[in-house]
């Protein structure tokens, strides 16, 4: 009953959350002189640099290695920006929350939401080089709208336990700069899972972002429909994720609250 009270109340109210959106996507590339291009030649600038190092220094022998590199790139930056961004939502909007003319969960939400227009301008622009590489792969395109609420969803539950949690303790995003690089490595991202052994892979396998790169990299690059099996357990992370994460932050809401 208590999700059902809140639900209606963020229906209610979803003007605000749009404007808050639209504000913080604005803001976002507000005097870049590249503005939306930054989210197209990020992932494209770390994908190039990541296929220099491993295919001229390590050898890595993986056909069209920039494409492998770039499917896993890009749900990766949409994961680090979206985190990195909504840990502090709460230090950023402090002055309108004391207003309280809205929800609270709209702060971690709307920069949720902005970086998901982000990422979907992003990865439209990059489409043609997948599609190019792997004409095969526009057969499963609207799989990857699925992919996406998924990987959404999953974000919305994560970023109420990370904004709530650094309302109390600052120190969260001074841990979370080594902790977004530890994060890195053990997400499949420049490797597959099949070039880890065991125990390692036990490691990577405990990393929920893993699923998703693995759901993204199925698609952009093999052109393949991901398992059942996996849509599934990415389905159940993203709903656990989201309730656990939703009723965390109900639960911390009141002393939140005197905090800001």
């Amino acid at each position: 009953m208590i999700f059902k009270g809140r639900i209606i109340k963020v229906f209610r109210a979803k003007a605000i959350l749009k404007a808050m959106v639209v504000r913080k996507f604005k803001a976002k590339y507000s005097g870049a002189i590249f503005g939306l291009w930054w989210a197209v030649a990020t992932p494209l600038i770390l994908a190039f640099s990541i296929n220099i190092i491993f295919t001229h220094v390590f050898k890595v022998e993986i056909p069209s290695f920039t494409l492998f590199v770039l499917s896993g790139i890009i749900p990766w930056l949409f994961f680090a920006n979206t985190v990195t961004e909504v840990t502090n939502s709460f230090a950023a909007d402090s002055a309108i929350l004391k207003q309280g003319i809205f929800p609270r969960e709209f702060t971690p939400a709307s920069c949720v939401f902005a970086n998901s227009l982000s990422f979907i301008i992003g990865i439209i622009f990059l489409l043609p080089l997948f599609l190019i590489a792997n004409p095969q792969a526009i057969k499963v395109l609207p799989i990857l709208v699925l992919i996406f609420i998924l990987h959404l969803v999953f974000l919305l539950g994560l970023g109420m336990i990370f904004s709530a949690l650094n309302a109390f303790s600052n120190d969260l995003m001074h841990f979370l700069s080594v902790g977004l690089m530890l994060w890195f490595w053990i997400t499949p991202v420049f490797y597959s899972l099949q070039m880890l052994k065991f125990p390692y892979r036990w490691i990577c396998l405990f990393n929920p972002l893993t699923y998703y790169v693995m759901l993204y990299r199925q698609i952009l690059y093999d052109g393949s429909v991901p398992s059942l099996q996996l849509i599934l357990l990415s389905s159940l992370i993203s709903i656990i994720f989201f309730v656990g994460g939703y009723w965390f932050f109900i639960k911390r809401e009141p002393a939140l609250f005197k905090k800001i």
